[in-house]
């Protein structure tokens, strides 16, 4: 009897403790008054599913985080690759610009070597090499002034290249002739005087002021000196022959104009750097298109168009 009493007791007390446990589960069956309070275990049972599933939530994002700063990474990696390949794109182009300016001016060696084989001038002109003195000596105080070694390093070297080819071509020309044109005297007058005038600018007047004077004077001289061989134009249309243009001399122009038009927008940001530079690289694709579209043509007829002219 006593041990039934305890049972009877022992069940009764596990069923209190029940339904105080999980008061949630008595009341979900029954429909909750509009206004009706909110039982306190109900909504702690209620915000620990909103934790469960925002911590769901919260996992998901996180491994689309993952994903998406994986494809941003490797975005940022393509864009840095890119960006450091252009940089040695530009360096490269400011180590090989100073070189093909010197091959441009080493140009002529062959010529000069066979005035002083020969000891005559023929018919060429003077005005290449006294314009190559005028023109490098410009550029190269213009780089002193602007403090880039890169311009007046090579237009120093080519500068004394000039006076060689001057000095070797006049001591074997007539004092003048059509074909210089003028005189010997003349070119060496106005290769001093702009020397002299180039160094009156660079010394009497401000840093900057000088160094824009001289770069427009530059440009302009460049300009003529990259579009000088376009002056046969007339006789190439006229004869179907492209023999008056030098073409090692237009394609070493036109990579020396490429690699200066980049180094002068891209990484120097001067005006004056990349605007002849890209006037001449027109006109040196110009010239090359000419060359391999007629080539050197009729020798009879370039022959009989000289004699005519």
């Amino acid at each position: 009897m006593r041990t039934c009493i305890t049972l009877l007791t022992t069940a009764l007390l596990l069923g209190a403790s029940a339904t105080t446990a999980f008061p949630a589960r008595a009341s979900s069956s029954r429909a909750m008054p509009k206004n009706a309070p909110v039982n306190a275990d109900v909504a702690g049972g209620l915000g620990q599913d909103r934790r469960q599933l925002s911590s769901k939530e919260i996992g998901a994002a996180f491994g689309l985080g993952l994903r998406g700063g994986a494809v941003e990474s490797v975005a940022a990696a393509s864009s840095s690759t890119s960006l450091s390949a252009g940089i040695g794109l530009v360096e490269a182009c400011g180590l090989a610009a100073p070189i093909a300016s010197i091959f441009v001016s080493l140009s002529p060696f062959p010529t000069v070597q066979k005035i002083l084989r020969e000891k005559s001038v023929g018919d060429l002109p003077v005005l290449p090499y006294s314009s190559l003195v005028a023109n490098c000596f410009i550029w190269m105080t213009y780089g002193i002034l602007k403090s880039e070694p890169k311009v007046w390093s090579c237009n120093s070297f080519s500068t004394i290249l000039g006076i060689y080819y001057l000095f070797s071509f006049a001591k074997h020309s007539p004092k003048a002739s059509p074909t210089l044109p003028g005189s010997i005297a003349m070119h060496f007058k106005a290769a001093i005087g702009t020397i002299l005038a180039t160094l009156a600018v660079a010394v009497g007047m401000p840093k900057v002021k000088a160094a824009n004077i001289l770069g427009s004077a530059g440009v302009g001289i460049c300009i003529a000196l990259f579009a000088s061989p376009l002056a046969a134009l007339k006789t190439v249309f006229k004869t179907k022959s492209a023999e008056a243009i030098p073409l090692p001399f237009a394609i070493a122009a036109t990579v020396n104009c490429v690699l200066w038009f980049i180094v002068g927008w891209i990484d120097m940001k001067d005006v004056n750097i990349w605007l002849p530079n890209g006037l001449g690289l027109l006109a040196g694709l110009f010239q090359i298109a000419l060359k391999l579209f007629y080539g050197d043509g009729d020798k009879l007829k370039l022959a009989e168009a000289k004699q005519a002219a």
